[in-house]
């Protein structure tokens, strides 16, 4: 049993914790910000897992590529833990105020990485990320990966841009549409070197997050 230390309770089972923050959600996708809680005194408590046999997937791509629906899915229907960009973003400005300035891929932000990656591996082995990462923050993960002793996979989704596009279009779990220009800034500059391009255009979820097992064998 593992447990977790609440600044009220003490050290507590960690039954008696709720690690996914309803409360901060922001978008409608079954993703939800990390940060965990104490079910007696509502506090929010430490909660550190073992990372030794831990296996991580990265879930890269412009915004429309599936990063969050695979990630979804691979948490309902095949055993992961996920940790979604997004509601990275949202537990940032829950611990530093609603006036803190958000920048992706910022040492903060990996450093919540970090933090979620231990919360989940007191729970489960199998963590999928999904998130854009740029080619010159790959490297951050990678060393986080490294650092904690993961087993790690990195996959850039990358269906036709009009695909993409019009996912941004019609997805409702935003309640705005996203400017095609990031989706063009995005698609064009995710480009890496040793990091194959999976073209997921003409596949279902459901076939999107098989096809991915497949590639990275766990």
């Amino acid at each position: 049993m593992c447990n977790a230390s609440c600044p009220v309770c003490g050290l507590i089972a960690f039954d008696s914790v709720t690690i996914y923050n309803e409360s901060l959600r922001k978008q409608t996708f079954g993703i939800s910000p990390i940060l965990p809680i104490c079910n007696t005194c509502g506090s929010e408590v430490e909660v550190v897992g073992s990372t030794k046999d831990t296996k991580v997937l990265l879930l890269n791509g412009t915004c429309g590529s599936g990063k969050s629906s695979i990630a979804e899915e691979l948490a309902k229907s095949h055993g992961f833990l996920a940790i979604d960009g997004d509601c990275v973003r949202q537990v940032q400005k829950h611990k530093r105020g609603p006036d803190y300035e958000w920048v992706n891929n910022s040492p903060e932000m990996i450093d919540e990485i970090g933090t979620e990656i231990d919360i989940l591996a007191a729970i489960g082995d199998k963590i999928v990320i999904s998130t854009v990462v740029e080619p010159d923050d790959l490297q951050k993960y990678i060393s986080l990966f490294v650092s904690k002793g993961m087993d790690y996979r990195i996959i850039l989704l990358k269906p036709n841009y009009e695909t993409a596009l019009k996912r941004t279009q019609t997805r409702t779990c935003f309640g705005s549409v996203t400017p095609e220009y990031w989706v063009k800034y995005f698609y064009d500059k995710l480009e890496f070197d040793g990091i194959e391009a999976f073209d997921n255009s003409d596949l279902t979820v459901e076939q999107s997050a098989a096809a991915v097992l497949g590639i990275v064998g766990f």
